[in-house]
């Protein structure tokens, strides 16, 4: 199921992606709902873990500082 935590830690790694790139499977490990996927990028972009970068086409957005320390958080959570 695709979550927040999926989310994040793929822009963790890759640092920055268009929106077709965050929604391959290989990227996130799973097949995206495509409207689930916009709901969490767009959730993340208000609390300012992930910003869309002005200009590009598509779409693109990259992680930030906040975004890098809350991926950790939330894979330290699931960690137990």
């Amino acid at each position: 199921m695709l979550n927040r935590t999926i989310v994040l830690n793929t822009l963790i790694r890759h640092e920055t992606l268009t929106i077709t790139d965050i929604a391959k499977e290989e990227n996130l490990g799973v097949v995206p709902n495509k409207d689930t996927l916009q709901l969490l990028l767009n959730e993340l972009t208000e609390s300012d873990h992930i910003h869309i970068l002005e200009g590009a086409v598509p779409c693109t957005y990259t992680i930030t500082e906040k975004g890098i320390k809350e991926g950790a958080r939330l894979k330290e959570e699931a960690a137990g």
